[in-house]
């Protein structure tokens, strides 16, 4: 394993004595560390092979954290790095939120975002010019797709592994009330597919309505829904798309939709009870679809990379 300076392994110590303070759990941050670095250090001459045999002007990727290593290497041999946006983005997101006068000598070169909002959502390591706003051409696509879909009066629940106990109970109680006239479908995160029968055994004894794999895909049940419940997924912001009725539960993660309920386009709920009381009855705000995701997507980013190997003319 390599070795790490004295000063970093002090610094990596007063981490794990913080981390078991504050949450009463070891880790060995020591360990966690030389095991990174040994996989940085067999990993990195293969990407600069790899890169010197494809020789690419731009290096285009999704979710770069996890890719650090691709990335040095591509900054190693002046290989600039786009990342596309792939899901929420808030102002405590470990990878792209950073504190004041923090970097990260990892991060790409360019960030190209689903829309304004998510440029003011968090603070980037990089300059301001380099977080653009292109749009997010699958979400197109399946707006067209499905724009001569009926909707009906289907309250869509979007569970997600973190919150599915707590949410599927709630959708359960909901589907059980009688002050609800909305048919309850409850779609289940991908990772939820092969455990949710053991791990929310409620849900496989009732008769709603649990969709546990991708058929039908879930832009068609946005599509046939006229209102949503979630508490932290992406994919409420798309289902705003769909001119959706919005609830955010409350629940651990929910302040990641906190900016919708802010700008009155989504209702906090806590109870059936409220969200009995809300139903049919929408916010004032309109959803500002353009200003979460920018048209002509496809388009923006053709027009952006075009421009980002100009500007290595």
């Amino acid at each position: 394993m390599p070795s790490l300076p004295d000063d970093v392994v002090s610094q990596l110590r007063e981490a794990e004595a913080e981390i078991r303070r504050r949450f009463n759990v070891e880790v060995d941050v020591v360990s966690e560390a030389r095991g990174a670095l040994h996989v940085r250090n067999t990993t990195l001459p293969q990407y600069e092979r790899l890169l010197d045999q494809v020789d690419p002007e731009v290096a285009v990727i999704v979710v770069s954290y996890g890719k650090e290593t691709l990335i040095e290497a591509c900054k190693r041999k002046e290989i600039p790095v786009v990342e596309l946006q792939h899901g929420v983005i808030y102002d405590h997101h470990f990878a792209y939120s950073f504190p004041e006068g923090e970097t990260k000598t990892t991060f790409p070169n360019y960030l190209l975002t689903f829309g304004e909002f998510w440029n003011e959502n968090a603070r980037f390591p990089i300059s301001d010019g380099r977080v653009i706003p292109v749009g997010y051409p699958y979400l197109e696509q399946r707006l067209n797709k499905y724009d001569d879909v009926e909707s009906t009066e289907q309250l869509l629940f979007i569970s997600q592994g973190t919150i599915g106990r707590k949410l599927s109970q709630f959708a359960l109680e909901v589907h059980e009330d009688d002050r609800i006239d909305h048919e309850v479908v409850y779609k289940l995160h991908p990772g939820e597919y092969d455990r949710w029968e053991d791990e929310y055994p409620w849900l496989a004894e009732s008769d709603m309505r649990v969709i546990d794999e991708s058929e039908p895909p879930l832009y068609r049940l946005f599509a046939e829904s006229s209102a949503q419940v979630g508490v932290g997924s992406t994919a409420v912001y798309e289902g705003l798309c769909f001119d959706l009725e919005t609830f955010v539960f409350d629940a651990d993660g929910a302040d990641v939709l906190e900016p919708l309920v802010e700008d009155g386009v989504a209702s906090a709920i806590g109870s059936v009870e409220e969200l009995a009381t809300s139903l049919h009855y929408k916010n004032g705000q309109e959803f500002e679809r353009d200003r979460f995701f920018k048209p002509n997507a496809i388009d923006n980013v053709i027009e952006e990379l075009k421009n980002i190997k100009q500007n290595l003319q």
